[in-house]
Parts: structure tokens; C-alpha cells; sequence
């Protein structure tokens, strides 16, 4: 059993992902977990797709947030999900216009060559 600080860790790192106070407080003892990312096989092809569930598992705050990590959450893929995999999925779908006159080349970020390496990575 985690100690009240993990506890606490792990409940505001849940509520962050965006599950409910009451889950978290109310949890039952199995639930149903959903993909919202693709699970892919050794060899590279799609094995279980999203939206496909995994029933039975244990439903303790600590299992499904090392769930929620990786892509699998009680509540079903929509368009109003704001998961990090539901968020890229809608915004592939969402065609990108072009001006007229401009061109293909993809422009670079902002803050693009502002980044600082770590001490690890230096050049002594």
C-alpha cells in the first residue's frame, strides 16, 4: 500500500489526466479500461485497435493511472476527449488549408535553437 504522500501524488496526477475526485475516493474493485491508443504487435501491425476494451482489471488508483499512461482509460475515445492520443488523432483528421502563393516548406517553431543542453551532454 503507497504511503498518504504517493497517494496524494498519484490522486493529483489522476485529476490532472482528468478523472473524478470520486473515482479516485470510490473506486471499484474491477473496471473496464478503453484504448485510446492502438496496441501494436512485436512485428509492427495493429493488434487491438482503439476503442477496443479490456474488461476485468483491477480498478485500484495506482493500477489505472500506470494504465493511464499508456493509453487505456475507463471512459470511451470521443471527439471530446482532451487525452494526449485522442488530441493527436482529431488533429490528423482536421485538414490543414494553404494560402494561396505560399509554399510546402513546413516553418519552424519559435523557439526552435533556444534550447540549453544539460550538463551531461557537454563537451568537456
Amino acid at each position: 500500500m503507497a504511503g498518504i504522500t504517493e497517494r496524494n501524488r498519484q490522486k493529483n496526477e489522476l485529476t490532472s489526466i482528468g478523472f473524478s475526485m470520486k473515482y479516485i475516493d470510490e473506486w471499484q474493485p474491477k473496471t473496464i479500461l478503453y484504448r485510446h491508443k492502438p496496441s501494436y504487435s512485436v512485428s509492427g501491425e495493429i493488434s487491438e485497435d482503439v476503442g477496443t476494451s479490456v474488461k476485468g482489471v483491477p480498478g485500484s488508483p495506482d493500477y489505472v493511472l500506470r494504465k493511464a499512461r499508456i493509453g487505456l482509460f475507463p471512459w470511451r475515445p470521443s471527439d471530446e476527449c482532451t487525452c494526449k492520443w485522442c488530441a493527436e488523432r482529431s488533429q490528423e483528421k482536421e485538414p490543414v488549408a494553404q494560402a494561396a502563393g505560399t509554399t510546402s516548406d513546413p516553418v519552424l517553431p519559435q523557439e526552435r535553437g533556444k534550447r540549453r543542453m544539460g550538463p551531461h551532454f557537454k563537451s568537456s
